[in-house]
């Protein structure tokens, strides 16, 4: 009998949280499920491990990629392998609580959904050393001291389970207003609906899952929004993606190259932007700003013009891609960053700075033992810190 969930899993020098990661999907309340383990070439004895581990366990398949191709391809490969009636995704860093799998599959049978959105993740965050936290969330813990943050992924959303209606341009703007999570663990997918649509994900390493959970939401007929939700997401990969060098520049701006080029591809063939075509670029912008804003501005005022021009990377790089353009675009590219106002450095809080989280946990336990609830992530950030990012 086939499996009811695949939960596939990219795995890329990730030995150190790998066993937590497969043993908190073992662990499920819901048995009948399989773990298909991808493999990108790890270097440093994950695969090793993980064959080591449950190389004879019939409920984890392990994969191997013939080279390193990014997380997105090897979701793709996953994909193409499942067995499973739905697919669930999950990183080798992370953990799911146990009951997670049981309450998705449970609803997306009763509604007969194409997708389950959950509206909430948890968070973990490093302690004042940089270690993460590798326990699992008590049950009802509400210790202001407690390393595992829970932090709400969906303003303005129903608060009880609701199917949404067909209204694409209402999922849209909804989507625009970040009103709908756009991360992959907090989703099950129908295999047969993903097949049917073709959908899958592009050659980028940055934004591949925003984009695949866009045309989800856009593509679905049953699509449902359960509040709340049980994966606990540890932020080791974003560690390195946030820090701040010439180089990682680089690979954000050819990241956005890369997505305006797939996205345009993709949203072409759903009936809702062969309609408003107009739409396509609202929703390339949309992407593109959030690595912006997240990645690119924060980099450069960081490090300043003179540091970017210094190893030469991005001058490389706008000549690979602009040729006898080049001297403008770089123009515009400096000129433009050094006018642009600063930003909150979100992911550079969201990775190292232990005494924000406590602070934003503080708040979330202070309104559970008023009876207050937060409906509105932006009620977290009222002294201001990352409010401006959650506007609109």
């Amino acid at each position: 009998m086939n499996p009811d969930i695949s939960i596939i899993m990219p795995l890329y020098n990730a030995k150190k949280y790998l066993k937590l990661a497969i043993d908190s999907i073992l662990n499920q309340t819901h048995r009948n499920i399989e773990v298909v383990v991808v493999d990108d070439c790890s270097t440093d004895g994950s695969l090793e491990l993980c064959r080591e581990l449950y190389g004879h366990d019939e409920r984890v398949r392990i994969l191997q990629q013939p080279q390193n191709m990014g997380p997105g391809e090897a979701r793709n490969t996953g994909i193409r392998n499942a067995r499973g009636k739905y697919i669930a995704f999950a990183d080798s860093d992370d953990e799911i609580l146990p009951d997670t799998l049981s309450k998705l599959f449970d609803l997306a049978e009763k509604y007969n959904a194409d997708v389950v959105h959950s509206t909430h993740s948890i968070f973990t965050i490093p302690d004042e050393n940089g270690v993460m936290s590798l326990e699992m969330l008590p049950s009802g813990a509400d210790d202001e001291n407690t390393l595992i943050v829970p932090v709400l992924m969906d303003q303005n959303v129903p608060k009880e389970i609701t199917l949404l209606d067909g209204d694409r341009s209402q999922r849209f703007e909804n989507w625009l207003k970040h009103n709908y999570n756009w991360v992959l663990w907090t989703k099950l997918f129908r295999r047969s609906f993903l097949e049917s649509h073709a959908i899958s994900f592009g050659k980028m390493k940055m934004a591949e899952d925003m984009i695949f959970c866009l045309e989800c939401l856009m593509q679905a007929e049953n699509y449902l929004i359960m509040p709340g939700g049980g994966y606990i997401y540890r932020s080791t990969d974003s560690l390195s993606r946030g820090s701040k060098s010439p180089d990682n520049t680089v690979k954000y701006l050819r990241a956005q190259l890369q997505i305006t080029a797939h996205m345009k591809a993709r949203l072409e063939g759903i009936d809702f932007f062969r309609k408003t075509p107009q739409k396509i670029t609202t929703a390339i912008d949309f992407v593109l700003s959030d690595l912006e804003m997240g990645f690119i501005r924060p980099a450069y005022q960081s490090l300043g013009e003179a540091a970017m021009r210094s190893g030469k990377a991005l001058s490389a790089f706008f000549t690979e891609n602009f040729g006898e353009l080049t001297p403008y675009v770089e123009f515009l590219f400096y000129q433009l960053h050094n006018e642009y106002p600063d930003v909150i450095d979100y992911m550079g809080k969201l990775n190292s700075n232990p005494s924000f989280w406590r602070k934003i946990r503080a708040k979330l336990v202070a309104a559970k033992r008023a009876g207050v609830v937060i409906t509105d992530i932006r009620e977290l950030f009222a002294d201001g810190d990352v409010s401006s990012l959650f506007q609109g």
